[in-house]
């Protein structure tokens, strides 16, 4: 029998169960391996910007409740390409002390930095202003107990 003729017969990788540390999986990860190694720097910065996209948004989509500031988000940016928190606020034309301030949560993102946020990693400006919104309204309705005794039914009685 040869290796097509026997693939054929074992399972796929990709849809069947796979135990860590067995043959097959470290055959797996030894082909992912691989093709991680192929990849050219456009490609693997383009799989980070997406990875990095993916979780602003599955923050924004979750429950949670302990927020994550927009800063959060451009620290992991910055981490992920390597770029210094100096050379990004004069690159983006903001003191550096300002950027630690937004990073740190002390400063609110405006419109304008949403916007070159966006152009620089390549994601909706909404994005980063929708985070920053989350947030924001979750504190004023943890501060703001009084707010659930507002409703429509009351209002047209």
């Amino acid at each position: 029998m040869n290796v097509q003729e026997n693939n054929k017969n074992r399972p796929s990788v990709l849809t069947e169960r796979t135990d860590v540390g067995s043959q097959e999986f470290n055959e797996f990860q030894a082909i992912l391996l691989n093709k991680s190694r192929e990849r050219s720097n456009e490609q693997k910065r383009t799989i980070e910007l997406l990875a990095l996209k993916f979780k602003m948004e599955d923050y924004l989509n979750s429950k949670d409740k302990h927020s994550k500031k927009v800063g959060d988000f451009i620290k992991a940016y910055l981490k992920a390409f390597d770029i210094r928190q100096y050379k990004f606020a004069e690159y983006i034309g903001i003191k550096p002390s300002n950027l630690t301030k937004l990073i740190k949560g002390e400063r609110s993102l405006n419109h304008e930095l949403a916007l070159i946020l966006g152009s620089i990693f390549g994601n909706d400006p909404m994005l980063w202003l929708d985070i920053q919104d989350k947030n924001k309204l979750y504190e004023l309705s943890k501060n703001k107990k009084d707010i659930k005794k507002y409703s429509l039914d009351d209002l047209i009685a």
